[in-house]
């Protein structure tokens, strides 16, 4: 019967091809891929940063999955380290490199970053790194707080400017920013190495994230207005080289989504340049695509 029917539609071309006639083929319709919806504009980043906090145990605390199911959010379950090296990460996250950085002894970095970028379209920010004690301290670190943790304060252009170095100031300044509804456009909030989870665990983590965020995340005229970033800078297992990556409210479509596409911090600042329409540094940001797959129209 196949080569019945076969040879019968060879028949068919053949006649219509001595005659002149025109077959009509029939034509298969394909489904278009659809477009993922760009990184919406955002009016203000609060990025959190956590350390040693990987995902699998990091997704489990009680406040952070709390967010996660109840909150417009994403988290993302293969998000990877750049490097070995805290520093280099933190660097890596302002910058769009690691610049091959080997360890965390106190620098001066002098390439282009994020600052400048903010700088360039007057977009106000601010630094707020906990226990650190304000004044433009250069010092390697004093208690809990430690100068490579917080990369800003290692370059050159901030170390040289005080209204920029100004703008790096401790957690006592986010209360009461927080307190009084002026958050800058741009917050990157660094908890010392104990909250962060740095020598402790993700559950001293989770209690840091409940203090910074939870006034955003219950009050739905701020959350609506406000992106969060949750993210660990390194990771110092090499067992757990998934690290915990979570982003809430402004512009994301719903709770509870996971994500399960590798992502790296270059990917991360790559949407924060994008959601404020800063343009970008020409490094790894500039080579890697925005996280997209979940924003709203």
């Amino acid at each position: 019967m196949v080569t019945f029917k076969f040879a019968r539609s060879r028949a068919v071309i053949r006649f219509a091809i001595l005659t002149g006639l025109t077959l009509a083929i029939p034509a298969f319709a394909q489904t278009p891929t659809p477009t993922p919806v760009p990184v919406p504009k955002f009016k203000r980043v609060v990025w959190v940063w956590l350390e040693n906090t990987p995902y699998a145990t990091t997704m489990t605390q009680r406040y952070l999955k709390s967010v996660w199911q109840r909150y417009p959010s994403v988290r993302f379950s293969k998000f990877l380290p750049v490097s070995k090296v805290t520093q280099a990460d933190a660097f890596a996250a302002i910058s769009g490199s690691d610049w091959d950085i080997a360890d965390n002894e106190v620098m001066k970095f002098l390439n282009p970053t994020i600052v400048d970028l903010l700088e360039s379209k007057s977009i106000s920010w601010r630094v707020y790194a906990e226990d650190f004690i304000g004044a433009c301290f250069l010092g390697d670190g004093a208690g809990s707080y430690k100068r490579y943790r917080v990369p800003f304060m290692s370059v050159a252009k901030v170390q040289s400017d005080r209204y920029l170095c100004s703008k790096v100031v401790g957690f006592r300044n986010y209360d009461s920013d927080m307190l009084l509804g002026s958050l800058p456009q741009v917050s990157f909030v660094i908890p010392n190495l104990v909250n962060s989870g740095a020598t402790t665990n993700p559950g001293y983590a989770d209690d840091a994230v409940k203090r910074l965020i939870n006034p955003i995340v219950t009050n739905p005229d701020l959350l609506n207005d406000t992106t969060i970033i949750v993210s660990t800078i390194n990771n110092a297992d090499p067992k757990r080289l998934e690290m915990y990556l979570l982003m809430v409210g402004k512009g994301i479509s719903s709770a509870a989504q996971t994500v399960a596409t590798p992502y790296n911090v270059y990917h991360v600042l790559r949407t924060v340049e994008d959601g404020l329409r800063l343009g970008h540094l020409n490094q790894n940001d500039a080579k890697v695509d925005p996280i997209l797959g979940f924003w709203q129209e």
